[in-house]
């Protein structure tokens, strides 16, 4: 028989019209590795994440029984930015795995890609930060977005417990030079989540 190893899921997370709605969306990628198993009641257990959206409160499965992505919905802090100000939302990242024995797993934002809307020239103003929160609470906090998502840089938080949640905090902040120009534009922001199992060791998986 296989048995699973090391599982990853991941999310996407799309903001539009300044943060103003946030769209979660997620899919399971699952690596096996072949073993022997004593004759007895296999059992499946579950790689199952859960996002609950801040200030929203509206949760969802990372992807839902069809093996469709989800989609959730999160309210910013700002209705409308001006010039040097930022909105804020978050996610609550819970590993409700029942899988057996330890089963921790990480949650990484990646790289932000921020599209304008139409013909529009706004993506180039805005810049967007992520931090780890101890409650959903801390994503309005305004210090600690010490991490900018590009390319290169990206956030992952400590190992997350099976039971245990982490809260990833965004901020979108529009430049204080901004033109008058682009009020009243769009934008796309899209922020890939990734959930890795950890398998239990400091090191991760191999």
């Amino acid at each position: 028989m296989r048995v699973p190893r090391p599982l990853r899921a991941a999310a996407l997370i799309a903001a539009a019209v300044l943060l103003g709605l946030l769209a979660v969306q997620g899919t399971y990628a699952l690596w096996n590795a072949a073993t022997s198993a004593a004759p007895g009641t296999v059992q499946a257990a579950s790689f199952t994440v859960n996002l609950t959206g801040s200030p929203s409160g509206v949760s969802t499965p990372m992807t839902q029984a069809s093996g469709q992505a989800a989609i959730l919905s999160l309210n910013s802090t700002a209705a409308s930015l001006t010039p040097g100000t930022s909105a804020y939302a978050g996610a609550t990242v819970a590993n409700a795995s029942d899988a057996g024995g330890t089963f921790s797993i990480s949650i990484t934002a990646e790289n932000a890609n921020v599209a304008n809307v139409g013909t529009g020239t706004l993506a180039a103003f805005l810049t967007v930060h992520a931090k780890m929160g101890a409650t959903t609470a801390d994503c309005s906090v305004t210090t600690g977005y010490n991490t900018t998502l590009t390319a290169t840089t990206g956030l992952t938080s400590a190992a997350v417990p099976k039971g245990g949640s982490a809260v990833v905090c965004f901020q979108v902040t529009l430049a204080a030079n901004a033109p008058a120009t682009v009020k009243g534009q769009s934008v796309n922001i899209t922020v890939p989540l990734t959930a890795r199992q950890l398998c239990g060791v400091p090191a991760g998986c191999p």
